[in-house]
């Protein structure tokens, strides 16, 4: 009796361990979209270009081709995410990154992302929020405006005769 009770536990918990790998379309929308949001921040565009549907490459290619070179990505935080019906999903994403100049900048994207197959692609990409000039847009830097001439008050010292 015992060796029956073994039996079935042993099966039994094969079988849930097995089962652990299937997922709900969501889990699997959201896996991709963290793998894709990794693989920017570290440089490695083989990698998300793999997960850019095919007609959207080009587009991918081109918004993106300063990253690496005048933008840097610092972090990317994954935002609110939406299921529409089983293969669309909508997510916002977070990007702070350091333009040409240094200087620390946050924009916002709302991604759309489709399954094909059980494979989730990235099927569009916009600018919701935040900085300029991540995704490639024209960005007009100002001149600074000139000082006044006498900026700067003159000096008093106390006790100082004139």
């Amino acid at each position: 009796m015992r060796a029956i009770a073994l039996a079935f536990y042993g099966v039994t918990g094969s079988l849930l361990l097995a089962c652990g790998g299937i997922g709900t379309p969501a889990s699997h929308a959201q896996e991709a979209m963290q793998n894709v949001a990794e693989n920017e921040r570290f440089g490695r565009v083989d990698l998300v270009l793999e997960k850019v549907a095919p007609g959207e490459r080009p587009k991918f290619i081109q918004t993106h081709a300063a990253w690496g070179n005048r933008v840097t990505i610092a972090d990317s935080e994954l935002g609110s995410f939406r299921m529409s019906g089983n293969d669309d999903a909508e997510m916002n994403q977070r990007v702070t990154w350091y333009s040409g100049e240094q200087e620390l900048r946050s924009t916002l994207l709302h991604q759309k992302w489709h399954a094909v197959k059980g494979n989730w692609l990235l099927v569009a990409e916009e600018r919701t929020d935040g900085d300029i000039g991540l995704l490639g847009e024209k960005v007009e830097v100002q001149a600074p405006e000139e000082a006044p001439m006498h900026a700067q008050f003159p000096t008093v010292r106390i006790g100082a005769v004139e």
